[in-house]
């Protein structure tokens, strides 16, 4: 099993394309890349487990019209064990974060995968990580009445 934690450290650069499924609404499809910075919290930061900032910042381009939008994007890593990893978003501010879900690792696929998955709203948010030719391949299912969403996140150094 790879060590997902290690590797979410050296990311700087990211590229995924958003499929919209048949019973989909949202027509979210296209692509997008750009960079990511990765920090730590401060010493002073109480919280439990260590904690890793991934701020993403690029372009995201409509398939439809190729219309280009600039995104703005930040999830929070916080490491359990070697073996949980949470994944929050901070869609709020980090003061007040959305937790997702817990990463744990699959030994049988080489994934690392949503243990439970996310309920927003009437959605249901999951995913799974693996490693592929030293990439982080990240794939989020997003399903709802509305909603039938696919995106898949590579994320490299």
């Amino acid at each position: 099993m790879f060590n997902l934690w290690q590797h979410l450290q050296h990311i700087k650069h990211y590229y995924y394309v958003s499929t919209p499924g048949p019973d989909s609404v949202m027509g979210w499809k296209g692509s997008g890349e750009g960079d990511v910075t990765t920090s730590s919290p401060s010493a002073l930061d109480n919280s439990a487990g260590e904690k890793l900032y991934f701020h993403e910042s690029g372009t995201f381009v409509l398939a439809a019209n190729q219309y280009r939008l600039d995104t703005n994007n930040e999830f929070i890593w916080q490491r359990i064990d070697d073996g949980r990893i949470r994944l929050f978003h901070s869609r709020f501010g980090r003061d007040n974060q959305v937790e997702l879900f817990d990463l744990i690792p699959q030994p049988s696929t080489n994934q690392w995968v949503s243990e439970v998955s996310h309920l927003c709203g009437d959605d249901l948010y999951s995913g799974s990580v693996s490693l592929v030719e030293g990439q982080l391949e990240f794939i989020w299912q997003i399903t709802g009445p509305r909603k039938d969403e696919h995106l898949h996140y590579i994320y490299k150094e």
